[in-house]
């Protein structure tokens, strides 16, 4: 992340954003990286810093923490003449963080790293709906959102790990349903442990599962939407899901008028997980071709 700015990692479960941010910052020097789940980001960042005796609740001020950022940067300016140094932040938010803890370390890491200008910093969403009740602050904070592999991606992943090689119809069966990188790894850890006469029966018991979960999860939504209180708040989800198929798999908020703004929808897309809402192009997306395929079944 450029100083000036947060760059929010963003993205469904089981996409690599964890792993992308650490491999973004492994050759740097000064990198504190922190989760958090049930206590205000400002408290972890100072005893990861060398402030171990904090309590978890202190209340403790981010000038605290920006002083001993721009001491440490003067240090070592001063020890080494890397006059561009900044100490980074890499900080992950848990899927159960409560909204009000996800706001507050946004509002944490914009200061420290925009406004005070004392570090580099990531945030990594786990939960893809997380950053969707965030305010628009596009000077101090950047989105990057990561998806699932391209189909191209995914074969040279089992390529890779050498499995199903030269079996395209399987492949082609297992892309229909996923191709997220978690699912992916799982799938390929099974397959490379059996004997290569197991690979079919595998593969059709993994697509049967994604298959059954993704119509879990889209009559989920569409029991919320036949109720009258769902339809009265502007969550029209049948509506949703019929012109997403239309449309190939994906559609603009802005052709989708008769649902609520997308700030007050996130506790839904959180609970429901059919759909996910793209913060970089602004679109909805199906979770997963089997999302799709479900929605086309089920609508």
């Amino acid at each position: 992340a450029p100083p000036g700015t947060v760059c929010i990692v963003a993205g469904p479960k089981g996409t690599g954003k964890s792993c992308a941010a650490v491999h973004a910052v492994r050759d740097l020097r000064g990198v504190a990286c922190v989760r958090v789940k049930d206590e205000r980001l400002n408290s972890k960042l100072l005893r990861a810093v060398g402030m171990p005796n904090l309590p978890r609740h202190a209340g403790l001020d981010e000038t605290q923490l920006a002083r001993m950022c721009k001491a440490a940067a003067g240090w070592r300016r001063w020890w080494t003449g890397d006059k561009g140094w900044l100490p980074t932040f890499v900080v992950e938010v848990e899927r159960t963080t409560d909204p009000g803890l996800v706001k507050d370390a946004v509002q944490t890491l914009k200061y420290l790293a925009h406004d005070a200008r004392a570090c580099r910093a990531i945030l990594v969403l786990s939960d893809a709906s997380a950053a969707l009740g965030l305010d628009p602050d596009p000077e101090r904070r950047k989105v990057l959102w990561l998806g699932d592999f391209l189909r191209a991606e995914a074969d040279a992943y089992l390529d890779a790990s050498n499995v199903l090689v030269g079996a395209r119809e399987l492949r082609e069966a297992v892309f229909g349903v996923t191709t997220r990188p978690a699912a992916l790894q799982r799938l390929c850890a099974e397959l490379s442990a059996a004997p290569a006469e197991s690979s079919a029966p595998i593969v059709r018991s993994f697509v049967e599962a994604k298959r059954a979960e993704a119509e879990s999860r889209v009559s989920l939504l569409l029991l919320c939407d036949d109720s009258k209180k769902s339809q009265k708040k502007g969550l029209h989800f049948r509506h949703l899901l019929n012109d997403m198929v239309k449309n190939g798999g994906s559609l603009h908020h802005m052709e989708a008028p008769y649902m609520m703004p997308i700030k007050h929808a996130a506790p839904h897309f959180k609970e429901y997980e059919a759909i996910i809402y793209d913060l970089t192009t602004y679109e909805y997306r199906f979770n997963t071709p089997a999302d799709m395929h479900a929605a086309a079944k089920l609508c």
